[in-house]
């Protein structure tokens, strides 16, 4: 994990505004907003854990990366995105034990 994505982390464990580089946090009602070069890639949701993803776009590995540290936040280290044969997979856990891969576009997901 890169220092910029632990900091964006920890501006979301202290519900606070963060912005480095090309990385913001903006704090709204009980969520967390991430803007990766100013596009909106994420929601996280203080009350429920929600949390919303989407590439706004942008298939890069900036974007991925941003978006598997906060995917890794919620549901652990086992889960996240991943690229095979350029098309992108989410790989989330199972209620029932070890995890599915489901093809993802970028379009806005709750995982």
């Amino acid at each position: 994990m890169r220092k910029i994505e632990r900091e964006m982390i920890q501006a979301i464990i202290d519900q606070r505004d963060f912005k480095k580089a090309n990385t913001e946090v903006s704090q709204g009602l009980n969520r967390s907003d991430v803007y990766l070069h100013d596009h909106h890639i994420a929601s996280y949701y203080h009350d429920s854990g929600e949390l919303l993803i989407a590439n706004a776009g942008w298939k890069t590995n900036t974007t991925k990366s941003r978006l598997n540290v906060l995917i890794q936040f919620v549901h652990g280290g086992l889960s996240g995105l991943f690229q095979k044969n350029y098309q992108w997979y989410l790989r989330l856990p199972l209620r029932s034990g070890g995890t599915q891969d489901y093809p993802w576009s970028g379009a806005l997901t709750a995982v």
